[in-house]
């Protein structure tokens, strides 16, 4: 899902960064003055692709699609004559025309639907989910071996506040959990979160979560961390993940893919933390961690041998 999420993601981006190159070239080439509602125009496309950049959702693709092809075609109009360009369009304009309707129809139900859901919550007072979005506070409760405490509600806050989509799916893989048993297709952030964290109370999980969250907000320097040698394939997935974000860079996990035979290409994501956390997804569902594990030290030894090999300054 999360390969797919990131085709979909980098797919829309180039789309539109694609338009607004040509809309931008064109205005140059052809000396047409940038009127004032010009750019509010295109202030409202930069809004909308910011906010597709920190929410990438369908919901936000849609709405940077519809109104990037909105602002587009009133440009060409207003350019090239709307009477003209009208007659030369026929029934194809009011076809794009309906298209762009829907678009927006579907963002605007989209940012609505998680406000009339969340309206419908205290019907099912059953539901952990619903209680916790609309109830008061918890009351504060231990976390089992540790010295702190946490509430419901201000752990979700934090998360609702703080964290990308990209930072909840790095909690699903420090806790060990199944994306699909916590995700949706055009799931809201909202929605996101709170099965995560109903899902890890079930599973009695919720003091790792905390300590998740913590982890992820503030990483462990590198001295904090295991050394190698002391690394295996039972290690927990956290230490793993933060020892390669650490210690290696993407030409660096590249290079150990190949020697692993996995083509780097295929593993989902373009920044190093999507690419570290989708690498060794891929790994664990095949049962291969133990071979990163001594590639990682394959690595290191090679390392240290030709740095030995190199001469003295002296």
């Amino acid at each position: 899902m999360a390969t797919y999420g990131w085709g979909c993601y980098n797919l829309v981006v180039s789309y539109r960064c694609g338009l607004l190159l040509l809309l931008c070239n064109y205005l140059v080439d052809g000396g047409v003055e940038m009127s004032f509602w010009l750019v509010i125009k295109l202030l409202i496309v930069v809004l909308f692709l910011v906010m597709f950049l920190r929410r990438p959702s369908l919901v936000w693709g849609v709405g940077l699609l519809t109104v990037t092809t909105a602002v587009l075609l009133d440009t060409v109009l207003g350019t090239f004559g709307r009477e003209e360009m009208l007659a030369q369009l026929g029934f194809f304009f009011y076809v794009i025309s309906g298209f762009l309707f829907a678009g927006a129809a579907f963002w605007l139900l989209g940012l609505l639907r998680p406000m009339t859901e969340s309206a419908v919550f205290p019907v099912a007072a059953s539901s952990p989910v619903r209680q916790h979005q609309l109830s008061p506070s918890r009351p504060l409760r231990r976390v089992e071996g540790t010295n702190t405490a946490f509430d419901r509600q201000m752990l979700y806050d934090e998360i609702r506040q703080r964290f990308g989509r990209e930072d909840i799916l790095d909690l699903i893989f420090d806790l060990g959990i199944n994306e699909n048993d916590v995700m949706a297709l055009d799931q809201p952030m909202n929605q996101l979160i709170v099965s995560l964290m109903d899902l890890a109370e079930q599973r009695g999980q919720m003091g790792a979560l905390a300590l998740a969250v913590e982890r992820i907000l503030t990483p462990p320097p590198p001295e904090n961390l295991p050394r190698l040698e002391k690394i295996t394939a039972d290690s927990p997935p956290t230490i793993l993940r933060h020892y390669l974000l650490t210690h290696y860079n993407l030409e660096q996990l590249a290079t150990m893919a190949q020697a692993l035979g996995i083509d780097w290409e295929q593993i989902g994501g373009w920044s190093k933390k999507t690419k570290v956390r989708e690498l060794l997804l891929y790994l664990y569902r095949r049962n291969r961690i133990d071979e990163l594990v001594a590639e990682m030290r394959q690595a290191l030894e090679t390392a240290v041998a030709d740095d030995a090999d190199l001469p003295s300054s002296d």
